[in-house]
């Protein structure tokens, strides 16, 4: 996609992190922007920062991406407010820092619901409307964690994980309408995804806010993901790495592609023997 004026971008988890980054870099290049998130306060705040750059149209949706029924009512909706839909941004996620053993059934429903979930429904439910226009595009936040497994992380590396697979299966089938798709697959990223794990991380509290402070000192702006994913769509890129971790991840894995979780065995290892 070449052009981005007056398109109309979509944009699930879009309060806060990444969401916000996008939209705010997708508005720049001239798109009507639709924003969705579960937390009315954070939706706002991005509305009114993007009220300040630019005088395109701009909808709020509050809307759960893990609810089916809602998913399949928003894209009309949305079609109803700016005429069309172009770009279609699943970017909503959360986490949880446990062990798979550690997750209560109620711990991976919640990921699972919006990680995957939440992907699937925005992807099933919206492709109607995109294959209305000349051209679109599908943009899905996978993870580093979509290339390897990592310990405390298994709901999250499985979704991840399965929105790579779909994007590259969704990619080959919607070609033929000229919709393209891309996986994002950002490193540490300066984001709360973290500091929102952490009331839902049990013993495991104090480790989740010690890596979110972590991340939040060491981790890429969410801005410059933003301006990678911009060229991504325009190249029409079927994956788009954003960190040096996220590089280093990707590679290792293939170059090395059991020896990669000795360190994660011992580090892990490590932790439970204390």
């Amino acid at each position: 996609m070449k052009s981005f004026h007056n398109k109309v971008a979509v944009i699930t988890g879009a309060g806060s992190g990444i969401g916000r980054a996008l939209a705010c870099a997708f508005a720049e290049q001239g798109c009507q922007l639709a924003l969705v998130d579960v937390n009315a306060a954070a939706l706002q705040e991005t509305a009114d920062t993007l009220a300040r750059i630019t005088d395109k149209r701009i909808s709020t949706h509050l809307c759960d991406v893990a609810d089916r029924e809602a998913m399949k009512a928003l894209p009309a909706t949305i079609e109803q407010q700016h005429g069309a839909i172009h770009l279609l941004f699943n970017n909503a996620g959360v986490t949880i820092n446990k062990t798979f053993e550690q997750n209560t059934e109620a711990d991976i429903d919640f990921v699972m619901g919006i990680n995957l979930w939440g992907v699937l429904y925005g992807c099933y439910y919206f492709l109607p409307y995109l294959k209305k226009q000349d051209e679109a595009h599908i943009i899905n936040t996978s993870s580093l964690a979509g290339y390897l497994g990592m310990p405390n992380q298994s709901t999250y590396c499985l979704t991840k994980a399965a929105v790579k697979s779909l994007s590259e299966t969704l990619r080959v089938e919607l070609a033929h309408y000229q919709i393209g798709v891309t996986s994002i697959h950002p490193g540490t990223i300066r984001t709360n995804i973290l500091r929102s794990a952490a009331g839902k991380s049990g013993s495991n509290m104090a480790t989740t806010n010690k890596l979110a402070g972590l991340m939040e000192r060491y981790g890429m702006p969410p801005e410059k993901l933003a301006k990678k994913v911009v060229h991504a769509v325009q190249k029409n890129k079927m994956q788009v790495r954003v960190g040096f971790d996220s590089y280093l991840g990707d590679w290792l894995k293939r170059l090395f592609p059991s020896a990669i979780h000795r360190p994660f065995q011992w580090g892990f290892g490590k932790s439970i023997a204390k």
